[in-house]
């Protein structure tokens, strides 16, 4: 599920993951209990954004094209 941020008018912003179905609906200040209504920011789900890996190379260009395949290699039994 994802993680909405909320803001109480009177104890300020709070975080609560929440279904994705009511993310419009405010939710209650885990403090005070007042309703508060869901900031407009981006929702984080699953556990935060992915690394780069450096085990890949960056690619410029969509896969397949002739800078970006790996070199090919043949056999000495092919000729």
């Amino acid at each position: 599920m994802p993680t909405y941020e909320y803001e109480c008018p009177d104890c300020g912003p709070f975080t609560d993951v929440r279904p994705m179905a009511e993310f419009e609906q405010p939710q209650p200040c885990p403090d005070c209990g007042a309703m508060a209504p869901r900031l407009l920011a981006c929702t984080a789900i699953g556990g935060g954004a992915a690394e780069p890996s450096s085990a890949a190379p960056a690619r410029s260009h969509a896969g397949g094209c002739a800078c970006c395949m790996a070199p090919r290699r043949f056999s000495a039994d092919a000729a």
